[in-house]
Formats: structure tokens, sequence, C-alpha cells
């Protein structure tokens, strides 16, 4: 079996296919023929995919300087033309495939320190599909000498639809500057905006907001999609780029854009982690499918 191969996953009426090579993403989620998660095309590079992990922290570092415990260290920019590198190195890697089953697959990422990240450590994501729908799951290693900053997240993608409504809740946004990188945090006033069910169209966000309760509905009237994710997933960036592409992203993740610098600054609740050698940091997300009875 070549362990870097693309292969499909499937329990009940779920399946999922699942990219090792390509990110350790997952290329779809289909539900009684209706794409849980947008569909990536044939070919499709890791930006495409309906769901890739990040690790070992997410979104950007600004201009590609990381600021950690012992030493700053400068990375490579890894997401041209912008000076920022971004999502980790997870998501640009070929994982390998350490156990599969027929609705279950553990696929493994080791990692010896480089340009795109100057610790060694283990990354490690099971997928498994079961009767509610899929389950992820995303830990990382410090496997270095030294003390490691460290964040992980989730990035699925899911489909735009007429009438589709968003429930979710948080407690703060980071408001987002000319260079992609967050300002400041700003409380909410008053509720989320959707607090309660609250059609997406014409929204438009590229924000990471804080206070997360880990919990997100998307209903797309006959069916609805329940995303839950671990505790210390206390953060959500939302990109809804209300253009012609036909998608939302909706990623839990355990720190704000930029939280090593932010940290390094004084900020509060930016939710950066330091792993001690040998220590691990793990997050899991749920998607829960329910059939909407209609009268």
């Amino acid at each position: 079996m070549n362990h870097q191969s693309p292969f499909t996953l499937a329990h009940g009426d779920c399946h999922a296919d699942v990219h090792p090579a390509t990110g350790g993403a997952l290329a779809a989620l289909r539900w009684r023929g209706h794409d849980i998660l947008r569909a990536a095309p044939a070919s499709a590079n890791v930006r495409q995919m309906a769901c890739y992990p990040l690790a070992p922290y997410s979104n950007r570092i600004g201009n590609a300087v990381l600021q950690a415990p012992e030493q700053t260290h400068a990375l490579r920019a890894n997401f041209p033309p912008e000076p920022h590198s971004i999502h980790g190195f997870g998501w640009q890697r070929a994982w390998h495939v350490a156990a599969r089953t027929s609705d279950s697959a553990e696929l493994l990422l080791v990692h010896g320190g480089d340009a795109d990240w100057p610790f060694a450590c283990t990354v490690q994501q099971t997928v498994l599909l079961d009767e509610a729908g899929l389950r992820l799951t995303l830990s990382v290693r410090n496997d270095d000498t030294r003390t490691m900053p460290a964040g992980l997240g989730f990035h699925p993608y899911f489909p735009l639809a007429p009438g589709l409504r968003l429930q979710t809740q948080w407690d703060g946004v980071w408001s987002m500057g000319d260079d992609h990188l967050p300002a400041g945090l700003a409380p909410v006033a008053q509720a989320s905006p959707f607090a309660t069910p609250q059609p997406v169209a014409g929204w438009q966000a590229d924000n990471c907001y804080s206070g997360w309760t880990g919990r997100a509905s998307l209903d797309y009237g006959d069916y609805a999609v329940h995303l839950s994710a671990s505790d210390n997933c206390s953060h959500l960036v939302c990109f809804a780029p209300n253009d012609e592409r036909s998608f939302i992203a909706i990623e839990p993740v355990t720190h704000a854009n930029n939280a090593f610098a932010l940290a390094a600054r004084g900020a509060q609740g930016t939710g950066m982690r330091l792993l001690a050698p040998g220590e691990s940091l793990h997050i899991a997300m749920r998607l829960a499918i329910e059939e909407k009875q209609h009268a």
C-alpha cells in the first residue's frame, strides 16, 4: 500500500476523501449526496481542499518573525507575496498514513526542524467517521530540547447555499489591519451577531474571535451541520469573502492570529502555549450531521 496515496473512508451515509500527500487534507466529506464540506476539484492544491490541519500554529506569524522564549527566529515566508508565515508547515507537507481502517485513519508528520519551523516535533492527526458524522483530532509533541511555542487548529470550508443560516457565539473580536495582522481586541458590545441563527448571505469577515463557545451550527434547510471543538479551542477564525467564491471558512483554533508576537508584547488572552520538551498539545473537532424534519 502506498502510504501517501488518496483514499476514501466510509461509515453508513458518510464518506470522506483523504489526501495524505496534500497537507494531510480532506478533499471531500459527503452525506446522502450532500457536500458537507466544500468538495475539492480534481488535482486540487491544498488551498482548494475541504479541510486541512493547522500545525504547529494557526494563521499568521507577522513578517515571518517567531518570538520564542529563548530567541527570535526568522522563518520562511511560506505564502508569497505576503511577508508573513502562515498556518505552520503541516498544510504544505506530505503526511504518512500510520494506520487505517474502513472508517478511520491516523496520519503522522515527523519534523526535524527547518526554515519553516526551527523546532523538532511530531504532529498526529486522526480522521474518524461514525454514525454522527466526522471527528478529527490533532496533536503536536515537542521533540526538541528547547521550550517550543505552539498552537493548533482546523481549517474546514463549508459550501454556501441559498438560505444558509449560522449560529455561534463569541465575546471579542480581533480587528485586522491592512497587513492582515490583528490590530487590537475589542469586546462585543452586545450579543454576538450570530447568537441566534442568522443568514450568512452578504456577510464579509476575515477575523479572529475570542471567547468562542466552541459550538457553531450551519442550517442548510434539509440538514444541519453542528460543529463542536475541544475546550482549548477558545478562538474562532472566520473567513467569509462575500464574492464569487462559494464558501465560508469556520476555523476552530487555540490562539489568536500572530499570538506569539502579541504575547511577547504583553497582550493577554492570546491563547499562546509553551510546550516543554516532551510535552504535547491536543485538540479535537466534530461535525455532527442532523437530518431536518419538515412538517
